[in-house]
C-alpha cells in the first residue's frame, strides 16, 4: 500500500446561469492550496451562448454560456418557459 499512487477525488464544477467554467474556475482559485490542491476539478461550459444579460457583466469578462434557455411570456404573467433543458438532462 505505501507505493500506491493516490489519485485525487475529480469534481466536476458546473457554473451557475449566464457565466462560464472558466468565470468559476476564477472563483475556486480563490480556495486555499491545502483544500484545491487535494482535488482534482474539471470545469464545464454550458452548452448554448448566453441570449441575455449576464449578472457578472463588468465583473467578468465574456463569453457567458447558459444550460437552458428561457422565454418569459409576456399577457402579464409571471410564467417563463424553458427550452432545450431536456437536451442538458440527457448529455
Amino acid at each position: 500500500m505505501e507505493n500506491e499512487i493516490r489519485r485525487k477525488p475529480r469534481i466536476l464544477c458546473l457554473h451557475s446561469f449566464r457565466t462560464s467554467g472558466r468565470i468559476l474556475q476564477k472563483m475556486i482559485s480563490r480556495w486555499p492550496e491545502s483544500l484545491s490542491g487535494e482535488l482534482d476539478l474539471v470545469f464545464a461550459d454550458a452548452p448554448f451562448p448566453a441570449e441575455g444579460k449576464s449578472d457578472v457583466e463588468g465583473i467578468y469578462d465574456p463569453p457567458y454560456f447558459e444550460w437552458f434557455q428561457s422565454d418569459k411570456v409576456q399577457y402579464n404573467t409571471p410564467l417563463v418557459i424553458f427550452t432545450n433543458f431536456d437536451f442538458v438532462v440527457f448529455i
